[in-house]
């Protein structure tokens, strides 16, 4: 791809270069042709009424020749024919001056301007042709027995002095020419070595980019089974690296990331050399993800001590401009050929041990094993069976009845997504969900569950009189999906449902403080008139002077706080009141998830909270059995 990609730039470039040579050659064809054509038929006429009757007829010739090559240049654009008929016409015009003298003997002084015409409307090798067959014509006709063909005389020094008059002259004009033909050669390869370097390198950091890496990976693989070498590869991913970019803006994290590539190149090259890299042995994937190719390892544990300084990098801080960041990194590595001999089999398995080294608590490197193989191999499996699962609608929804504490009247129902799908058995949505999350795949998911939630609820209205709201889960992903509120949009208004009667839920761990983008799509869906809920209210780091930013409608308290009402831990035990007293302050209705037990309910009550779900008031119900308990 790169290597189309390229080729189709850099000819681009070349195009356009030829297309500026071509439209000055045109231009100059076209210009000097007509100013000729003038020329000859004017000097032609002046002959012919002079008497000069021979010297007037090759000049209207050539003029009429002129006209004709004028009129297919218009027609056909063909510069290089064009040229050429012009180059024999002066050609033709230089001989015929200097056989017949022209007027008063003078014809001879024409011929110089002609030449150099006639070199400057033609490339340099074609000139050069030009140049040699006129410089031959011209001793032939004045220092050889075909002078006997001239119509005037000329004397041995006339004769000398015009042919190294001519020679000078001409080989200027070359000069010139060749000076010109240099200077589009050089500009066309420096186009070619810009496009090279933007086709192959990070325009950021100056290291090879992900498709140069693949190239650099294929070759080095390619030399490592030839010499049975080991090869290790180590993925590096920049740990809270997005906080420098919302903190400090993104020319903050490009200086980051240019002094970072410096110093890992130090990193990877100590003065030790137990490791000898190469200028290819690093390069950028994207964003803040490096890698690092260490060839000609001894063992797989030689990567470690690579690994280990990397990491050292970072202690006390990464400074950048008198800023000290606290960012870190989560290095992966596999080996060659004991985790992969396919190049992209190794960089994916050096990806799935640096998810690991995330996972594991961050700041550190893991190797790739045969635990993570699995991991990988199932998160693979998912990922097929949730594509599936759309595909061929295996999804499907079950409903959890939502009670007002006062009266025990259910006054919303929240929808749970299931999958029947034969590649997820025995999973549930707390598996897949942040698979589904991480393969971009729970876009489609979350319209899926909006569309088929919005058209229970018609039916509910209709057919059942349902005046509740229909609570529907979202993905944390979707806050910053700036494409979602429109899509929410369109369907309220396909199923033309009151929005005022559609809460969506999202969980509070997935709200970024401050961040832009979040904040735009919670607005842009209050707008819309449905409500907004804080899921799992509680267990994320929402700062509670936040929650006045959020156009949140609903905290939901955690199921894990209302389990610990009669604990012994008094912190934990008064999380519920805490959470109540702070939804009042900010005018928020509560609901109490996970109640099941008649004391939990009794104190939810009590202290006023305004609904409540959980498997003591009822269990997620299929359809039908939510119809019947309605109509119960």
């Amino acid at each position: 791809m790169v290597n189309m990609t390229h080729t189709r730039e850099t000819t681009a470039g070349q195009q356009e270069m030829l297309a500026v040579r071509y439209r000055r050659r045109y231009r100059l064809c076209q210009v000097l042709t007509i100013l000729g054509v003038i020329f000859l038929f004017a000097l032609g006429s002046f002959s012919l009424i002079d008497g000069a009757q021979v010297l007037g007829c090759i000049l209207i010739l050539n003029a009429l020749v002129g006209l004709a090559n004028l009129y297919l240049l218009k027609r056909t654009g063909n510069v290089e024919r064009a040229a050429t008929i012009l180059s024999g016409i002066l050609f033709f015009l230089s001989m015929s001056l200097i056989i017949t003298g022209g007027k008063s003997n003078t014809g001879i002084l024409w011929v110089y301007p002609i030449v150099a015409i006639n070199l400057f409307i033609n490339r340099f090798w074609p000139a050069v042709c030009w140049f040699g067959l006129f410089n031959v014509a011209s001793i032939l006709l004045l220092f050889t027995p075909l002078s006997v063909l001239l119509m005037t005389s000329y004397s041995i020094v006339e004769a000398v002095r015009f042919i190294l008059t001519m020679l000078a002259l001409n080989s200027i004009c070359l000069a010139a020419l060749r000076s010109e033909e240099q200077a589009y050669q050089t500009i066309m390869q420096l186009h070619a070595d810009d496009i090279r370097q933007m086709a192959y390198y990070d325009t950021l950091t100056g290291l090879p980019n992900r498709w140069s890496f693949k190239t650099n990976l294929e070759r080095l693989l390619a030399r490592a089974k030839k010499d049975k070498q080991r090869i290790g590869l180590l993925y590096i991913d920049l740990d809270n690296f997005k906080q420098v970019n919302d903190q400090y803006g993104h020319e903050a994290g490009d200086r980051l990331l240019f002094k970072f590539s410096e110093r890992l190149w130090e990193a990877i090259r100590p003065t030790d050399q137990l490791l000898k890299p190469q200028t290819e042995s690093l390069a950028r994937l994207a964003g803040d993800e490096f890698v690092v190719l260490l060839p000609n390892i001894k063992e797989p544990l030689d990567t470690s001590t690579v690994a280990t300084r990397i990491l050292n990098i970072f202690d006390g801080g990464f400074e950048v401009d008198g800023v000290t960041h606290m960012i870190y990194a989560s290095i992966g590595i596999s080996v060659y050929p004991d985790d992969a001999t396919d190049p992209a089999k190794l960089l994916h398995h050096a990806d799935a041990a640096m998810y690991d080294a995330k996972h594991n608590g961050r700041n550190c490197f893991r190797f790739f094993t045969q635990k993570i193989a699995d991991t990988l191999h199932q998160r693979q499996q998912i990922e097929k069976g949730l594509r599936q699962a759309l595909r061929e609608e295996h999804f499907s929804l079950v409903y959890m009845p939502i009670f007002d504490c006062k009266n025990n009247t259910i006054v919303a129902v929240e929808v749970l997504l299931r999958c029947q799908s034969p590649e997820l058995e025995g999973l549930g949505p707390d598996q897949f969900i942040p698979i589904a999350e991480s393969t971009g795949i729970i876009k489609d998911i979350d319209l899926w569950v909006i569309d088929n939630a919005l058209r229970a609820l018609v039916i509910l209205r209709k057919e059942h009189l349902f005046e509740g709201k229909i609570c529907i889960n979202i993905s944390g992903v979707e806050l910053l999906n700036e494409r979602f509120p429109s899509h929410v949009k369109n369907l309220l208004e396909q199923h033309k449902v009151p929005p005022q009667n559609v809460e969506l839920e999202v969980t509070e761990t997935a709200f970024v403080a401050d961040d832009v983008t979040c904040l735009e799509t919670l607005n842009a869906l209050n707008e819309l008139g449905v409500s907004l809920a804080l899921d799992d209210f509680g267990t994320g780091y929402t700062a509670f002077n936040q929650l006045i930013h959020y156009p949140a409608d609903c905290l939901k308290i955690d199921r894990s706080f209302v389990n610990d009402l009669f604990s012994e831990r008094e912190a934990r035990n008064k999380m519920v009141m805490i959470i109540q007293n702070l939804a009042k302050l900010y005018d928020l209705r509560v609901i109490a998830e996970g109640v099941e037990t008649e004391a939990q309910m009794a104190y939810l009550r009590e202290n006023g909270c305004d609904w409540a779900q959980g498997y003591y008031l009822s269990r997620p119900l299929p359809w039908n059995d939510l119809l019947k308990r309605l109509s119960a």
